[in-house]
């Protein structure tokens, strides 16, 4: 009985963690857009678009798993 609550207790640990990662990278993603670098793309015809590659690389590393 008392390995059946320890099991219990440590997946509901993990499915926390799980989702708090999850949501940790949604905020990165959604932060920190995939942007095309080329500034010929479209109409835009002027200097090149910034692209968030070091910025979105730095929030996923701050997004981390309990375990």
């Amino acid at each position: 009985m008392i390995v059946a609550a320890v099991v219990v207790a440590l997946c509901a640990v993990l499915l926390v963690g799980e989702a708090r990662y999850r949501n940790c990278i949604a905020k990165a993603e959604a932060r920190y857009p995939a942007v095309p670098v080329s500034a010929f793309t479209g109409r835009a015809t002027g200097p090149l678009k910034v692209s968030f590659v070091d910025e979105r690389a730095r929030a996923l590393d701050d997004c981390g798993r309990v375990f």
